[in-house]
């Protein structure tokens, strides 16, 4: 976990200081292309993430505007698919930059034995006669590699060019594909590792929001287990329960949301439950000192939507005869005492209301939908439904869940079939955290070695990630360290009421045995950003 950290931090260092121009370069005119081949990783650990850090510093440091370009990883990733060499030497390095048009290829592998690092890298001209250009330096961890990586990036631009290059900085925010992270997730403080850490409780998290739901101007923090709720009060120090609500052994509630959505200054808990196969979601508010209900057994998924023009949104789809989301999305309005079915919220049709947000993603005047889909890949659309784009890693993951006998698995009598299991995508976020201009896209992504089970998911630990629109798709901003556990459920809002906004996390470290629902433990992190 601690190659990680650093890992993220020299990331940071490396985008956030630009080279410097020492001389002007040989050949004005030609653009260079550099197809990056994946470094070979020689290890017992898995260190993907290593690998991918490393690909990400290389692009980023190499490419010069007009003057030297990186070739899509997808383009090489296709050619070596294709030519499915046995080993990756020299040779087949030539023959892959070859196919991709490129005019130089980078070949590298890691080696890590025990607590040292060994890098060997090279730089290999196509269409001039030139030697290789290489590095090789062994350290007892990483952030010397990674610092030597970065040189060896300047060399690059300094062999293509005959200069150190200059990395583009365009001025205009919504142009620029290079990522420039000004901060840190965290400090490193008594408190612990990033993050400040609640304490352990003794029961597990399935949801978790942030709002001023007892009107007087300090948001709480607001948890839910299978079903019962508990507000806490959070002076960024320890957080003290302030009210638990219990609502009943028959609930399975599957999301919490806190917001003021029927803008009367006190924020709702609004809760979607399902009870013996059925749905009974309820919203509850603060009046004259007591939380009540003011919406109950209602037959609707509830979410709030962070809507960007419209503030938050009450959203509300219903359940089909076969036990599974079914129809339009529907906004709900307030009118007079109570909560009503308001106009369709004009989503690309088939659309599920969790795993859902709607956001300028691309940073082009018009809201795109974002979404998890069945494969939870992020999938962007454009406003009249198109897709515009696909993530290749998945993101998401959970463990949260309701079984339904409405609907039939095949191959099984009715009388016989066992229930079908419906999971409930996580949340997405967009905020413009860093205030320039440009959305970004705040997601989990939890980490299982278990696949092979439909019906039992269980994810031994995970990260939230950051991620803002390049010119081709979203790429990693910045994320949290690795974190042990299950992440639940999280929200960006401020919680210890500073004016900040902070990155809340629910983790279920353990869970109760042969139950995700039973009593496990959990515990929430809190996460500076500014």
């Amino acid at each position: 976990m601690k190659f990680k950290l650093i890992l993220i931090l020299c990331l940071f260092s490396f985008f956030a200081f630009p080279f410097h121009s020492v001389a002007q370069p040989k050949d004005p005119g030609k653009v260079y292309k550099v197809a990056i081949l994946p470094f070979i990783i020689h290890s017992q650990e898995n260190l993907d993430y290593l690998r991918e850090g490393i690909n990400d510093i290389l692009t980023s440091r190499i490419t010069v505007e007009g003057r030297i370009i990186a070739i899509e990883r997808t383009v090489v990733e296709r050619i070596l698919y294709e030519m499915r060499p046995m080993r990756l030497d020299e040779a087949v390095a030539k023959q892959v930059g070859t196919r991709a048009g490129a005019d130089y290829v980078v070949l590298g592998s890691i080696t890590k034995i025990g607590n040292y690092i060994s890098l060997d890298a090279r730089l290999i001209s196509i269409t001039e006669d030139k030697p290789p250009l290489g590095v090789f330096t062994q350290h007892k961890g990483i952030d010397d590699v990674m610092l030597k990586i970065g040189d060896f990036a300047q060399d690059i631009g300094y062999r293509i060019l005959g200069r150190r290059a200059t990395t583009a900085r365009p001025s205009d925010p919504r142009s620029s594909h290079i990522i420039r992270p000004e901060r840190e997730i965290g400090r490193v403080g008594p408190e612990g590792l990033g993050f400040k850490k609640s304490q352990t409780f003794g029961f597990e998290i399935k949801g978790l929001d942030i709002g001023d739901v007892d009107g007087d101007k300090k948001n709480e923090v607001v948890v839910m287990d299978n079903h019962n709720l508990y507000i806490f009060k959070y002076d960024g120090d320890k957080l003290s329960l302030f009210r638990k609500i219990e609502i009943g052994y028959q609930h399975n509630f599957l999301t919490l949301d806190v917001a003021d959505v029927n803008r009367n200054g006190y924020a709702e808990i609004i809760v979607t439950s399902v009870v013996e196969d059925n749905l009974q979601s309820f919203i509850i508010e603060y009046e004259q000192g007591e939380f009540r209900t003011i919406t109950r057994k209602a037959g609707w998924f509830f979410r709030v939507l962070e809507h960007p023009k419209d503030g938050p949104v009450l959203m509300g789809q219903q359940m089909g005869s076969d036990g599974l989301f079914t129809g339009s999305i529907y906004k709900f309005v307030w009118k007079k005492n109570s909560f009503e079915k308001g106009p369709k919220m004009g989503l690309p049709k088939d659309t599920k209301i969790f795993g859902l947000t709607v956001a300028d993603v691309r940073n082009e005047g018009k809201l795109n939908t974002v979404l998890l889909d069945r494969r939870d890949k992020i999938s962007i659309l454009s406003p009249d439904g198109k897709p515009v784009w696909t993530s290749r890693e998945s993101y998401g993951g959970t463990a949260n869940s309701y079984d339904t006998l409405k609907k039939k698995p095949e191959g099984f009598r009715p009388q016989d079939a066992p229930s079908w299991r419906v999971f409930i995508p996580g949340r997405i976020l967009s905020r413009d955290l860093d205030g320039d201009g440009v959305n970004e896209i705040i997601i989990n992504k939890n980490y299982s070695s278990l696949t092979m089970f439909e019906k039992a998911k269980t994810y031994e630990s995970g990260e939230i990630y950051n991620l803002v629109w390049d010119q081709d798709g979203l790429m990693t901003s910045w994320k949290t360290k690795e974190i042990t556990g299950y992440l639940s459920d999280f929200q960006v809002k401020d919680a210890d009421n500073d004016g900040n906004e902070d990155l809340v996390v629910a983790v279920v470290e353990s869970h109760a045995s042969g139950s995700m629902g039973g009593k496990g433990t959990s515990a929430i992190l809190f996460f500076k950003l500014f």
